[in-house]
């Protein structure tokens, strides 16, 4: 057995013994994945907050996770130097067709798959302590892992949808996409998702991947009424406010055909608008922060992106203090689109 194969097997050793005792467990849909999460942990519940309540009968891919440095709960040594998940975070020498391992710096956690097998497992030091930006989207790398496996692209944007129809917020953070895509729900939209979701681009829909939302304090500004729903607001100097949502805040759409692509960008001169853009700065806006925050992403990921922009008409929306503006914008965006 090859070192990688070897390794892979020790860590789904380790997650079965763990799911054999107490855990939370959760399965849900995004468009045509089915999904089982198994999380042996003391408290957990907050991460399933996060995850989509859609209904699967059939979950075809696994996703495990425990924490703990204790004896037993620590993975196996990492037969791979300090360093070598740098830069994006993938172990290389470790990662195939077949299995892929890599190491999150930002919440210190091992991630290691069986793709062929659709099974991940995912050891953190303790997820009750983990920041509740990362709490409010869990497993980002092994589910686009799942969704890729699929046919789906877990992209880093907000989507919105009103009329039977759905808008993909794109570009960089502090953009405007949650402000705008928040905004809108407020106003009625119905709220798909906040900072990642993903797309068929072949069938050109969008689907929820979180329940939550993450609120810069310029947010909260324009939509105070937000903040009684903050988890942690007492953080906000330090991190963007969450928000776990809950049937009843929102109007929580679990999937919608996309009608357009938004570019949303604060308006120098204080005036709403909105204007046609290019397949060109649809890509630019979506690709780079979306392969950044995937560490890399996969092979599909750049034509999954390059499919959407080519398929649907492209707008820049001009943001200002008159949301109301923006929002009516917004709606004529989507009433537009194919």
């Amino acid at each position: 057995m090859t070192a990688p194969a070897a390794f892979l097997a020790a860590i789904g050793a380790q997650a079965d013994a763990l799911a054999a005792g107490p855990c939370f467990r959760h399965d849900f849909g995004i468009g045509s994945a089915g999904i089982r999460v198994t999380i042996a942990a003391r408290d957990a519940g907050q991460v399933i907050e996060a995850l989509p309540e859609t209904a699967t009968d059939a979950p075809d891919w696994q996703l495990a996770a425990w924490d703990g440095n204790e004896p037993g709960r620590l993975p196996p040594p990492r037969p791979w130097g300090d360093t070598a998940h740098e830069p994006l975070g993938i172990v290389t020498a470790f990662s195939d067709e077949t299995q892929r391992c890599a190491y999150d710096l930002h919440t210190q956690s091992l991630i290691v798959a069986d793709l062929a097998g659709r099974r991940a497992c995912t050891w953190y030091p303790q997820i009750a302590t983990l920041p509740a930006w990362a709490k409010a989207s869990p497993f980002r790398i092994p589910l686009s892992w799942a969704l890729a496996d699929r046919g789906l692209q877990m992209v880093h944007g907000a989507a919105v949808s009103w009329g039977g129809g759905a808008a993909l917020l794109c570009g960089d953070g502090g953009s405007g996409k949650s402000t705008t895509a928040l905004a809108a729900a407020l106003a009625g939209f119905g709220y798909v998702g906040d900072d990642y979701c993903a797309v068929d681009s072949a069938a050109l829909r969008v689907h929820m991947v979180y329940r939550t939302a993450k609120v810069l304090p310029s947010t909260l500004r324009l939509l105070p009424a937000l903040g009684r729903w903050i988890v942690n607001p007492d953080r906000m100097a330090e991190e963007k406010g969450v928000i776990f949502l809950k049937p009843g805040q929102l109007d929580l759409v679990a999937s919608a055909p996309l009608r357009c692509l938004i570019l949303p960008s604060v308006a120098d001169d204080g005036v709403a608008g909105l204007i046609r853009a290019t397949p060109a700065e649809a890509i630019h806006a979506l690709l780079p922060s979306t392969v950044g925050g995937l560490m890399g992403g996969t092979a599909g990921t750049p034509s999954h992106i390059l499919r959407l922009a080519r398929r649907l008409p492209v707008y820049r929306l001009r943001l200002a203090p008159d949301l109301a503006r923006v929002v009516a914008l917004l709606r004529d965006a989507i009433g537009e689109g194919p």
